[in-house]
């Protein structure tokens, strides 16, 4: 499986600890570059909600990803690559930038 920056995929999260997100098929954006991606066995992903809201930059509204979707930047985390399922499509360039931008803020970079 060919891992590509913007592209969202099912992972496994479990199992989590304390305030982790969670969940056995929980949507993620893979936010890793795509280079790293083809090195490496881990992806830096985000997950996606559709029950939290938007509050730039710990969470942001992704419609690309389906209605109500929001992208929870304080949850980034890398994830070994045999935790992926299903693709699912991936993100457009307007919602990309847009995370790319909170998580930035969110890092102090």
């Amino acid at each position: 499986m060919e891992f590509k920056r913007g592209q969202i995929y099912r992972f496994n999260l479990e199992p989590a600890r304390g305030s982790e997100q969670q969940g056995v098929a929980r949507p993620c954006v893979v936010l890793s570059l795509t280079p790293f991606n083809k090195q490496f066995r881990t992806v830096g992903i985000v997950p996606l909600s559709s029950s939290a809201k938007a509050y730039e930059p710990v969470s942001v509204d992704t419609p690309s990803a389906g209605d109500g979707s929001v992208a929870l930047v304080y949850q980034y985390r890398t994830a070994d690559k045999t935790r992926a399922g299903k693709y699912m499509g991936e993100l457009s360039p307007t919602d990309l930038a847009r995370l790319e931008s909170a998580l930035r803020q969110y890092l102090g970079l």
